[in-house]
């Protein structure tokens, strides 16, 4: 493939043109003297950002068991998400804001789900159970 100078120019006219504030991704400050193509400030704001990617779909991901499991609640407030499980047995309800989640650990996110996805798996199985038995 030749290198055609013409097509460097456009690319470079099209970004300077189109991006006459570039701002990093992740802390959003001014990086118009770093590259052309550059998203983040720092590598610090690199991580942060793609950290905050997994956890965005961890959260994600708890958010849609919260729905499918009984005694568990989303609420959408005025601050935020808030998710709400209640534990028959103990008579005891546990609270988690979109905040917290967001500062949590991916690992304490991951075994969350891990917690949440035993107590789907046990219920999906107690209804098999009680269904089957019913019908016998």
């Amino acid at each position: 493939m030749l290198f055609n100078p013409f097509t460097l120019i456009a690319q470079i006219f099209f970004y300077m043109s189109n991006n006459s504030e570039h701002c990093c991704l992740s802390c959003g400050i001014d990086i118009s003297d770093k590259r052309i193509d550059a998203k983040y400030c720092s590598d610090r704001c690199r991580m942060r950002y793609r950290r905050a990617q997994k956890n965005s779909k961890l959260v994600n991901e708890l958010i849609d068991l919260f729905t499918q499991i009984p005694n568990h609640s989303v609420h959408n407030t005025g601050e935020g998400v808030c998710l709400q499980s209640y534990d028959a047995i103990n008579g005891k309800t546990e609270n988690w804001w979109g905040s917290e989640l967001r500062s949590m650990s991916n690992q304490r996110l991951k075994d969350l789900i891990k917690k949440k996805r035993v107590l789907l798996t046990g219920d999906v199985i107690g209804k098999f159970v009680k269904k089957f038995f019913q019908n016998s």
